[in-house]
């Protein structure tokens, strides 16, 4: 039944994700975005359209200044009986085994996908690491061969400051319910502690895949989406539900306080594949700034001549005492799907889909360079084109992509 229910799925896959007919509407900014709600997929021949359920979370502009208002996230929604220290420690991490699970109620896309299975033709090939360099940033290093290790950080207001942003090779911003976001942090350059660190979502599985046998780090979740997360099979499992090597900060207050040391985690394997290529951006406009509403965040990024610098709702956005700053900002257009599942209050958990293909803004260098994000599968990482099919290459360093809904976002 589920292998049939899959297929069902993928026949219907061109209608849920975001194709590159959008590019030019999608990345023009929110003037050129519908204000509302669409119910129900529609397409014609030349426009196809993505569903956008009648739940989403995510205005349609965001000029509108009631969209600040952060929405605190329920407490019961990340189990909370997690094997975690009172104080630091050190030292391998264990697990323990533990069953899969069933999905009843789960009715999104991703969680049914298989990581092999092709959603979108390829337009280039996938991107290599040149020798001699980082996988994960493009930066000249000699790194050992490990798998890269990707944890799941809160960022409701009560998680700031958080820390580890700035160690991070690679960071994704995803909504969730309630109008916040959190970021998976892929570490593989360098280790470092992390945190407050809180629950996965099917959202993850998205590009969890890609970054070869990984570590995936998270508080916990539910029993649904935990089933769907234990399925991906190449993924190593460190929910801190059943595993040791966390522990808790004393001086803030649960569940935002859950904490470890990435180094913990990083087990036997290989370097993770290249997720982007690398090299001297060209063909783009000059830009200084990029403004988005992630959720309900009003998210800003700042050209400052060497970094793109991020603030969250007007303040300075802080890890380890230092502004998070990226050498690369990719605004990743995709379609936001119901996954049937709603938290303690009611509000329904949503996914967003960063797999097939959609539109793209890449912000690098100081330009804007508009194009395509394209992963054929979930085990692909992006190949990014702009709008004559070349690949766009980044500037090596620090990665954010930030997972958007048409419209959500502008720059000047």
């Amino acid at each position: 039944m589920e292998r049939s229910m899959r297929h069902s799925l993928l026949r219907r896959v061109g209608s849920l994700l975001v194709v590159p007919a959008l590019v030019a509407s999608s990345c023009a900014g929110p003037e050129d975005s519908s204000s509302a709600d669409v119910p129900t997929t529609t397409s014609t021949t030349s426009r196809p359209t993505t569903t956008r359920p009648t739940t989403t979370l995510a205005p349609s502009t965001i000029l509108d200044p009631s969209t600040t208002v952060e929405t605190p996230d329920s407490l019961a929604f990340d189990p909370e009986d997690v094997i975690a220290a009172p104080v630091p420690v050190s030292g391998p991490a264990t697990t323990m085994a533990s069953s899969a699970g069933g999905i009843d109620g789960y009715t999104g896309m991703l969680g049914f996908l298989g990581i092999d299975d092709v959603l979108y033709g390829a337009p280039a090939s996938v991107p290599t690491a040149a020798p001699g360099t980082a996988p994960l940033t493009g930066l000249p290093a000699a790194l050992p061969e490990r798998p890269a290790v990707v944890v799941k950080i809160d960022n409701s207001p009560a998680a700031r400051p958080q820390r580890g942003l700035n160690a991070a090779d690679i960071v994704f911003e995803e909504p969730v319910e309630g109008g916040i976001t959190r970021f998976a942090a892929v570490f593989h350059s360098a280790m470092t502690v992390v945190g407050p660190i809180r629950s996965g979502r099917t959202t993850d599985i998205s590009f969890i895949n890609a970054f070869g046998g990984p570590a995936f780090l998270y508080s916990g979740a539910n029993r649904v989406i935990d089933a769907l997360l234990m399925r991906q099979t190449t993924v190593q499992n460190y929910s801190a539900s059943r595993s040791s090597g966390y522990w808790r900060d004393g001086a803030r207050k649960v569940p935002h306080n859950l904490f470890t040391d990435a180094a913990s985690f990083v087990h036997v394997g290989t370097a993770p594949p290249a997720q982007f290529a690398y090299g001297k951006p060209q063909g783009g406009v000059p830009t200084s700034s990029v403004t988005a509403l992630v959720g309900r965040i009003r998210v800003a990024w700042s050209w400052e001549g060497s970094a793109w610098l991020r603030t969250q709702n007007g303040t300075a956005h802080v890890s380890d005492g230092n502004q998070v700053s990226a050498a690369n900002v990719i605004m990743a257009v995709v379609p936001e799907g119901s996954t049937g599942l709603v938290d303690s209050v009611g509000s329904p958990v949503p996914e967003y889909i960063f797999a097939g293909s959609g539109p793209v803004a890449v912000f690098t260098g100081g330009q804007r360079i508009e194009g395509t994000w394209t992963r054929p599968s979930l085990r692909s990482p992006a190949i990014l084109t702009d709008a004559v099919g070349n690949v766009i290459e980044l500037t090596p360093g620090r990665t954010w992509v930030e997972l958007v809904l048409p419209g959500s976002f502008e720059s000047s």
